[in-house]
């Protein structure tokens, strides 16, 4: 096992910063770890970290087009950690059509449970895995440590150790099965194990499953058509089944146009400290000269499926047109919106590593610096640690070499003043005959408005950037208009 210095865009500055957002130089070298396993081809597809601090990932290795499944176990400072597995490596043969560990979880008593889905002719069926800490199988777990599921699934971990797994049944059906944390099927989970919902629609793309505070699932999917896209949220009860409240009958979509026939489009989510939903994400294409032309979106629903009235315009926010791929987002406890992703390489894959944040009502905290030194490699995963670093993993790309495990740390802080936190907001004089003044006690950033009438009309919008800002109402109508901003709705009246 050897590790190998990323191949970087440019020249890295030998000054080093721990602003939000750069590399972190306790971690690996420079902030970079890059690991060639038995020099096979090695591929990384998600990463967990443990409780005492240590970063699991889960992929495969190819040798001779023989796929392994394997987990590699890294300490804090990104070394690997030799007491896990052979060498701090977990390899396993589950023979063909089985591409590595799709899914990575740590269980209440920090077992690590691991699976994927295998394609055996005709037949998919989906294999857990569950190993102790010191990399062995947990024989208490399934049939010496493995548990083969028919079927083709989405997983999701719950607090006790239980699982659930979630696929598309029918094309206008959807299945979730709850499995005990011995592996064996919870038979008092909706009908024998299963509860089965029916729903409007054809069936989409799933980009990710994710469980709220309450146990409600929530599954977020995109249906690529003729150069747009519906971005598809689905909201299931803890019991498993379709939340009939919860938009129309238990769904929300959004139509994102791809300026292109040949779009793709990619969605995560996360939730706010108040429960309600934001999904992050591009839809496009490569066109032209093989140049990514994507659309990146931010939608913010509240708990009921509706969209936020007081985010972008009605719950949604475009961002210009770039090549940003929007892969992931995280939601940090200040909330503020970490975001990730790359500008793809359309004509060899791959592509430029992208990192941003952004404020919580969806303006770009530029005090980020996510963006420096520009790195190259195929990104698939990101997570933040307890400590509030973040931690992306990838691979290295095919035409520089056997593909290798890439993981990179960025410093950041998640604990300063949440946005706008014990702002207070003063409006002067109210009522006026047109010219408002607003006062805040901003700190550095700015922050977007909206000015509504009583009937949700947008009439202006803007940022207030100072801590004194007038709003010029001269030319609208005399009543009642509302100041909408991340922190609260304010009612203007104009004589």
């Amino acid at each position: 096992m050897k590790t190998l210095l990323l191949f970087f865009i440019g020249i890295i500055s030998a000054v080093t910063y721990s602003q939000d957002g750069s590399l972190d130089t306790s971690f690996g070298d420079a902030g970079v770890v890059v690991t060639d396993i038995g020099n096979s081809q090695d591929f990384a597809y998600t990463v967990v970290q443990q409780t005492d601090g240590k970063l699991i990932v889960s992929g495969s290795k190819r040798i001779n087009n023989e796929n392994d499944s394997i987990l590699v176990r890294y300490l804090e400072d990104g070394s690997i950690d030799s007491s896990f597995g052979t060498d701090g490596v977990v390899s396993a043969d589950f023979g063909s059509g089985f591409y590595g560990y799709e899914f990575l979880f740590v269980d209440n008593q920090n077992k690590i449970v691991a699976a994927g889905n295998q394609d055996q002719g005709s037949n998919t069926f989906f294999i857990v895995a569950r190993y102790l800490d010191s990399g062995q199988l947990d024989n208490s777990f399934g049939t010496n440590g493995i548990a083969s599921i028919p079927g083709g699934y989405s997983m999701m971990l719950l607090a006790d150790g239980s699982f659930l797994l979630m696929r598309f049944s029918a094309s206008d059906e959807v299945s979730i099965s709850h499995y005990l944390n011995d592996g064996t099927l919870d038979t008092l989970f909706g009908i024998n194990g299963i509860a089965v919902s029916n729903y409007s629609g054809e069936s989409f793309a799933i980009r990710e499953t994710k469980i709220d505070g309450q146990g409600n699932i929530f599954v977020l999917g995109a249906r690529d058509n003729n150069a747009n896209s519906d971005i598809i949220l689905m909201k299931f009860q803890p019991d498993g089944y379709l939340d009939t409240n919860f938009g129309t009958n238990g769904i929300v979509s959004k139509n994102i146009d791809a300026l292109n026939t040949f779009n793709f489009s990619s969605a995560s989510l996360d939730f706010t400290n108040d429960n309600n939903i934001v999904i992050a994400g591009s839809c496009g294409a490569c066109v032209d000269l093989f140049e990514p032309v994507m659309q990146p979106f931010f939608l913010k629903y509240l708990n009921d499926g509706t969209p936020d009235p007081n985010f972008g315009d009605n719950g949604t926010i475009l961002h210009p047109i770039s090549g940003f791929y929007i892969s992931e987002l995280i939601i940090q406890q200040n909330q503020r919106m970490l975001v990730g992703g790359r500008v793809p390489d359309c004509f060899e894959g791959g592509g430029i590593y992208v990192l941003s944040r952004y404020f919580s009502g969806g303006t770009t905290d530029n005090s980020f610096n996510g963006a420096s030194p520009p790195l190259e490699f195929y990104n698939t995963k990101s997570i933040s640690q307890e400590d509030g670093k973040i931690v992306t993993i990838g691979y290295t790309l095919w035409y520089n070499g056997e593909e290798d495990i890439v993981l990179l740390r960025h410093n950041n802080n998640p604990l300063s003043v949440t946005d706008f936190e014990n702002q207070k907001t003063t409006i002067y004089p109210n009522p006026s005959n047109g010219v408002f003044t607003i006062e805040s006690n901003f700190y550095s950033e700015k922050e977007a408005y909206q000015i509504t009438d009583i009937t949700g009309k947008t009439i202006a919008s803007g940022e207030l950037g100072d801590k004194q800002t007038q709003v010029d109402l001269s030319s609208a109508q005399s009543g009642v208009y509302f100041l909408k901003t991340t922190n609260g709705v304010f009612r203007l009246l104009k004589n």
